[in-house]
């Protein structure tokens, strides 16, 4: 079986298995909607009919689009951002050191688009940046409007803030391996402060595997306290804590979460073995930090993670561990009778309302720490 799977990723076997696995949906979805119609047969009985179809919809999809490997393309021409999208270029200052001063991996020029307008210094109402990284295990995804769009308007409609939607290079392309990721995450910050943006006015945002990036770059502030100032504040959407994790079996599955949840084994597993390829170890810090807390004094942090997702219990580990170091500030904030990381997908799988409740809290929160 793994012979034929590993042949999958390439033409005209792709096309022929998503074909087959297309048609195979297709059949099945109506049985799914009839079997959900009874709620009790539901993942969890505060799920909708929408809600219970949409999460075994989405982890179908998700496991046969793990089969076949796709490498989405990162393009660095505007498309329907139009001026909204700007390319980025890496720094030429000494601001990569560490574990981003990687033999293989340089910095490169990358993309990202803002929210809700282009920024601009002289907007009396916007005096706040968040630059966010979005989930997605590392290989889907961008910050264009069409992966992006939902998750920037709760967050800009919260915080009275531009969203800077980062196109972060992905671990599924040649070359996005760790630490890929985290060097464009630390060129996009360098490119605010250097158009005279304070490091006091950006807050850091990700969720999932971006909540992931978060920690790391705070972390790398940490460790190295001269590169860059730290940013205003922190936000960690359902953040992906322990990744190594991942390349065990049934590291989903096995979670008595699992059936309520999006998240799947392929889905994770792809997402890490991608990322920490040989020679970058699954468990380290920068990569796994659950194990790993760290003291970041002077930024607020705020952790949020839904009832029903597999990483719950690892995201409340994490912050309690963090918030057991003196100087940390931190807020974990659990939303009641959710999957995972509805920040990005609550219009799909209809959370909605959920979504729009939990951006209110950590606007609330935001609020008082700018």
């Amino acid at each position: 079986m793994a012979s034929i799977f590993s042949i999958l990723p390439y033409q005209p076997f792709k096309a022929i298995y998503l074909l087959t696995a297309y048609a195979f949906v297709a059949v099945r979805a109506p049985i799914w909607f009839f079997y959900l119609l009874a709620p009790g047969l539901r993942q969890h009985p505060s799920y909708t009919l929408r809600q219970a179809f949409m999460i075994t919809l989405g982890k179908t999809l998700s496991y046969h689009g793990c089969q076949v490997r796709h490498h989405p393309p990162l393009s660095l021409t505007p498309g329907a951002e139009q001026e909204r999208f700007e390319r980025i270029a890496p720094s030429d200052k000494d601001i990569y050191r560490g574990v981003l001063n990687d033999p293989e991996i340089k910095p490169v020029e990358i993309g990202a688009t803002w929210y809700p307008t282009v920024y601009s210094a002289e907007d009396a109402k916007r005096k706040t940046v968040v630059v966010h990284l979005h989930g997605g295990a590392f290989i889907v995804g961008d910050g264009r409007k069409k992966d992006l769009g939902y998750c920037a308007s709760l967050l800009t409609s919260h915080t009275d803030a531009w969203v800077l939607g980062v196109s972060y290079r992905l671990s599924s392309n040649p070359g996005g391996r760790f630490p890929a990721p985290l060097q464009d995450v630390v060129t996009a910050y360098q490119s605010l402060l250097s158009r005279g943006i304070p490091a006091s006015s950006i807050v850091l945002s990700g969720d999932s595997a971006g909540a992931n990036m978060v920690i790391a770059f705070l972390r790398y502030l940490t460790d190295y306290p001269d590169v860059l100032p730290k940013p205003r504040a922190a936000l960690l959407w359902c953040p992906w804590v322990n990744p190594g994790r991942s390349m065990l079996p049934n590291s989903c599955s096995g979670n008595p979460n699992y059936s309520a949840d999006c998240l799947t084994d392929a889905f994770l597993e792809w997402g890490i073995t991608a990322y920490a390829p040989n020679p970058v170890d699954p468990a380290d810090r920068y990569v796994s930090p659950l194990d790993h807390p760290f003291k970041c004094e002077g930024v607020p942090t705020w952790v949020q993670f839904g009832e029903l997702e597999v990483l719950a219990h690892e995201t409340v580990r994490f912050a309690e561990r963090m918030r057991s170091i003196e100087g940390n500030e931190v807020e974990l904030h659990e939303d009641k009778g959710v999957p995972h990381d509805i920040l990005l997908l609550g219009d799909v799988l209809g959370f909605g309302k959920e979504a729009e409740k939990m951006a209110a809290a950590m606007g609330a929160w935001l609020q008082r720490k700018l």
